[in-house]
């Protein structure tokens, strides 16, 4: 079915009040969870709780206006929060009066950098991070964050460190001091809400739960005890204003904006993808993304959003609770409004350690052990790809990981490349069907004909392995051989350097008296002999359609397919 708008909103053929009355009741769920879970990853970010609330709002609302999937939800998430925090580690210093202006500049460059690749209709770049990069970049960020939240959840005193194996050494030295008060709440806080999921399904149990936490905060003035608490939010919007920067901020932290803009990107754009195959009126279209994403993060580092993306919790939250369209998120984004604007005050006594236990809970199942088993299984290249980004990107920094993943992802495809498949076919019996002679033992060659097909375009990385390969095989074959076969309906294209390559395997063939017959070589290939002048040499009427039709050729049988299959062959 198409959707009954076909302009820019997605909309379901049969869209009717009912409909809109569920959109608004999936914007109010899924404001009720991001509310506390907004608060939480500012904090990681390493800004106050209220930022979180702002980067819920702006960003919100532009990509919901923009989007081309209208069930994917963004704001805060635990993956763009520590990356921020990563970020500007080494830049500034957390209690620093600046880091909240180099937290917006963040999300504006990264905003304007996804924008100019939709723009530049550069969406296909997904395409250079395998699924092993992904997965072993989210799985090591994973383990970041919820070592970084130890020390909330169980009011531990360390000093913090720039490097993983420091941390974790200092956590474990702590972790034998902890502040009782404090884990007490935290480990109630991580152990039940699981529970009380499964109970009371349905019920907003993040925000009970925050709601119980932060009475009992007060009634029993734990702050005086020792408590940790969030202190004072204040209400209002976010206020409008350009951050402040200069050419070597912008340089500083173009990097950090590229990973987290590719990160971000992916997010989105699985989530879109993963909901758009339950339904038929919307396609998640990667460039209107990208320019969806950049604006939203673009438009909000202007009133104060810190970098934002796509949570799958939420999305997934959205459209289980029933949302159609673009009016689930606009109502979230007026609830946010109103909660920014009279409620803030009231999440005063909210004990950090619960929000440490909402990280904890949010970002557990993003270690994919189940993907490294199976990489493990069935492919170790991959498996590898996925270990290197993973032990990269938690020693030596999430900026660094992805690329590290995607270098090695690289360097096994051109290796690859450089050693493609090339098999001798012979004949099955009793058929016309020609297979590779070291999976088909029953396949029959002939003496005097030497059929290879060659799995590759043939280009510079590759040309050499083919004239040597091809050598090998005619010296094989013997003196008999008269005839070569190059099937080469797989070769898709032909550089300079392969046409080098196939000259001089035409050389050395012609040197033992032996012909070139090409079977299946597509148009854009026979263009390309035809300019390097191969074609003369092999000449226009030593090319065929089928491998079966140059073997009756070169045999003298007569079909009736060769009053057809000439034009097909030749160039014009």
């Amino acid at each position: 079915m198409k959707s009954k708008l076909t302009s820019w909103f997605p909309l379901p053929p049969d869209y009717n009040i009912r409909s809109c009355r569920s959109d608004i009741m999936a914007g109010i769920t899924v404001a009720i969870l991001l509310v506390p879970q907004a608060m939480a990853y500012a904090i990681l970010a390493g800004v106050p709780a209220v930022y979180g609330i702002y980067a819920s709002i702006v960003p919100l609302l532009i990509y919901g206006l923009l989007s081309s999937t209208p069930h994917v939800s963004v704001g805060p998430t635990a993956l763009a929060s520590i990356l921020t925090a990563a970020a500007l580690s080494g830049v500034v210093a957390t209690n620093d009066p600046a880091y909240l202006n180099y937290c917006f500049l963040l999300a504006g460059l990264t905003g304007l950098v996804q924008l100019s690749l939709g723009v530049l209709r550069l969406g296909s770049i997904i395409n250079f991070l395998s699924r092993p990069v992904i997965s072993g970049f989210i799985s090591a960020a994973a383990v970041l964050i919820l070592t970084s939240q130890i020390k909330a959840l169980l009011g531990l005193t360390v000093v913090k460190s720039e490097y993983f194996h420091e941390s974790l050494l200092r956590l474990f030295k702590a972790v034998w001091r902890p502040d009782w008060l404090t884990a007490l709440f935290g480990l109630v806080t991580l152990f039940t809400i699981p529970i009380l999921k499964k109970w009371l399904k349905g019920w907003p149990i993040l925000l009970l739960f925050i709601t119980g936490a932060t009475l009992l905060s007060w009634l029993f003035k734990l702050p005086e005890q020792g408590l940790e608490v969030l202190g004072e939010v204040p209400n209002g919007l976010p206020a409008f204003g350009l951050p402040e920067f200069s050419g070597k901020e912008l340089l500083l932290l173009l990097p950090s904006a590229l990973v987290l803009g590719l990160v971000s990107f992916i997010e989105t754009l699985s989530i879109g993808k993963t909901f758009q195959e339950r339904y038929e009126y919307y396609r998640a279209q990667p460039n209107r993304e990208l320019i969806a994403l950049g604006s939203s993060k673009l438009l909000g580092s202007l009133f104060q959003a810190i970098p934002t993306s796509a949570s799958f919790s939420r999305s997934a939250v959205s459209e289980q609770s029933g949302t159609h369209t673009v009016v689930s998120s606009l109502t979230t984004v007026l609830l946010l409004a109103l909660c920014a604007l009279f409620l803030m005050e009231f999440f005063y006594f909210l004990p950090l350690t619960v929000l440490a236990a909402i990280i904890i809970l949010s970002v557990r199942k993003l270690f994919d052990y189940a993907e490294m088993r199976r990489l493990w299984k069935l492919e170790k290249k991959d498996f590898a790809t996925l270990l290197v980004t993973f032990l990269v990107t938690l020693f030596g920094g999430l900026q660094f990981g992805i690329i590290a993943g995607v270098l090695l992802s690289l360097t096994f495809m051109l290796l690859k490349s450089t050693k493609p498949h090339l098999a001798e076919l012979g004949r099955l019996p009793d058929s016309n069907a020609f297979r590779n002679i070291d999976r088909f033992p029953q396949a029959e060659v002939e003496a005097d004909v030497l059929i290879i097909r060659f799995d590759a375009e043939l280009f510079f990385g590759n040309a050499d392995f083919f004239r040597e390969r091809l050598t090998q095989l005619i010296r094989a074959k013997g003196d008999d051989l008269a005839l070569l076969i190059i099937d080469a309906h797989t070769i898709h294209n032909l550089d300079t350097s392969g046409a080098f390559a196939l000259n001089g395997v035409i050389d050395f063939l012609e040197k033992r008296g032996g012909e070139l017959y090409l079977a299946g070589a597509i148009g854009p290939v026979r263009d390309q002999l035809y300019r390097f002048g191969i074609m003369d040499r092999i000449g226009s009427n030593n090319q065929f359609l089928s491998i079966q039709s140059a073997l009756d050729h070169y045999q003298k049988v007569s079909t009736a397919e060769d009053d057809w299959e000439r034009p097909a062959v030749q160039h014009e």
